[in-house]
């Protein structure tokens, strides 16, 4: 496991090529209730594979490829995978409590194997806490891709119309690829249908479900509530998208919180002894480091090109840089990484850049993020003007990272991809009557407090809870946040509208 996957860096994905399904054939949610019954399948819990600890149980459950096509193909099926953590007081439990970690490519399995001991230990007791991996990730049958075509390096902020044609090129490679060793679940992966997975699991289950989302998981989570808004006990968004702006507003969105974070990390590093440049311009640093690797990528002596790559291009800085802030553990090693740069050697960022290293659970991360998003996310590009002019909205707005942040690269990176946009951007409408709770920080580089106003204002039937501080997400940080998430969780007991907390 890879250390950005286990800090849960949650992405915000492109969007596939092609016209969105119809509404009334993509929200069919019918045919779950009737696949489920005359499946004959039931979950039965047992071992799990040797990387997950003994404390957890696991199951398998069957769902069609095809929520739309369950007759004419009832042969073609997907695994989905997933872990148990058994509630602690069976006397006093309250149901079963599922946690998706985002990404999109996330491993739920991943997050409740790490992170299931340190929940609250009330939480732990009432709660059978689930890690369901989406279609396409972790244990559930995975996107499998060519990692040499996956690593092959590219400029995902082209000059020249050459770079533009490698770029397309690129991404053709590495589509063709994932279609051939993985076959038609590419064209698959979409959100929709992993929200169709998880309420057939927990119908399979017998119960309804309360529902923890962070970052990615509050687009599975919230278009889950619009489909199935009579099939769950609660639901808890942290750290949220709205899937239902346009592509510049998106860009802009993403970049400039990404960089308002930035200059919180470059305030904290300047004055804490926690920080290797303590007392130093930090920003200026920073900007040094940037036009480095603009001139020539910067050295990586520790990496052999296997593990990480063995330099650091300014692209690979700006993206890399994004992982780091996303949480204030990692602070002190931007720190000290931004220090060893300055003197040439980027060892340290290199290890942050994610690269495929031939595990089909590790690199599943990469391969579906970029599969779920590229049918989800809008991407309409279609020559080397139409990115240019996205360079340019980042150049202006965002001038310390240049416009690059997750959504610019997964807009990027689905130019030229086999699989159609399937789920594309729409506004969230929610009727159940069940009260939402909704969480961000002020200061999230990836999930900006734009969007979690902006969903919001779609669901309406939700409260939103605001911790001023900054980081990804708030509900493993154990704070304030987290204690009256808690309460909501277990109790259904909302915080007061507008409240905000500082941990």
């Amino acid at each position: 496991m890879t250390l950005l996957t286990q800090l849960i860096v949650v992405g915000i994905a492109a969007a596939g090529l092609g016209r969105a399904a119809p509404l009334a054939k993509l929200y069919n949610t019918n045919a779950v209730y009737q696949w489920v019954k005359h499946s004959g399948q039931t979950i039965q819990w047992g071992p799990c594979p040797d990387q997950f600890p003994d404390t957890l149980t696991c199951a398998t459950f069957r769902v069609p490829l095809d929520w739309n096509d369950t007759q004419s193909r009832k042969n073609e099926t997907v695994e989905l995978g997933m872990v148990r953590r058994e509630a602690e007081d069976k006397a006093r439990r309250i149901g079963y409590l599922f946690v998706n970690p985002g990404g999109p490519g996330g491993q739920a399995t991943s997050t409740v194997a790490s992170r299931g001991d340190s929940l609250d230990p009330e939480i732990r007791a009432r709660f059978d806490i689930i890690g369901l991996d989406p279609r396409g990730v972790g244990i559930s049958t995975p996107v499998q891709c060519d990692p040499e075509v996956f690593n092959r390096r590219v400029k995902y902020m082209p000059k020249t119309d050459d770079e533009y044609d490698a770029l397309v090129k690129y991404n053709k490679d590495l589509g063709a690829s994932c279609l051939e060793k993985t076959g038609r679940l590419i064209e698959f992966v979409d959100t929709i249908s992993a929200v169709k997975d998880h309420e057939a699991v927990r119908i399979a289950l017998g119960e309804k479900a309360t529902y923890l989302g962070l970052s990615y998981g509050t687009q599975l989570f919230s278009q889950y509530a619009q489909l199935f808004p009579d099939s769950f006990r609660a639901i808890v968004l942290d750290g949220n998208l709205q899937h239902s702006q346009s592509e510049s507003s998106n860009l802009l969105t993403e970049s400039t919180t990404y960089e308002a974070t930035l200059k919180q990390f470059f305030d904290w590093c300047a004055s804490n002894d926690e920080c290797a440049l303590q007392g130093k311009d930090v920003a200026a640093v920073f900007t040094s480091v940037r036009d480095n690797a603009t001139a020539a990528p910067i050295p990586a002596p520790g990496c052999d090109n296997v593990s990480c790559r063995s330099d650091v291009t300014e692209e690979d800085f700006l993206f890399t840089v994004q992982g780091f802030v996303i949480s204030q553990r990692n602070w002190p090693v931007l720190g000290q990484a931004l220090l060893e740069a300055s003197n040439g050697n980027a060892t340290l960022v290199s290890e942050f850049n994610q690269i495929a290293v031939g595990d089909a659970y590790e690199d599943s991360y990469l391969y579906a993020g970029t599969a779920i998003g590229c049918q989800d996310w809008a991407h309409a590009s279609t020559d080397l003007a139409d990115v240019v002019e996205k360079q340019n909205l980042g150049a202006v707005f965002s001038p310390l990272i240049l416009g690059a942040c997750q959504s610019y690269k997964l807009q990027t990176q689905c130019l030229g991809w086999p699989a159609p946009l399937s789920n594309g951007p729409a506004p969230v409408t929610y009727k159940g009557k069940v009260k939402l709770l909704m969480v961000n920080s002020l200061y999230d580089p990836s999930t900006s407090y734009t969007w979690a106003l902006g969903l919001h204002s779609e669901i309406k039937n939700a409260v939103l809870l605001t911790r001023n501080g900054s980081g990804h997400t708030s509900y493993l940080l154990n704070g304030d946040a987290t204690k009256l998430t808690n309460s909501y969780l277990l109790n259904l007991t909302l915080p007061e509208p507008g409240t905000i907390t500082n941990s």
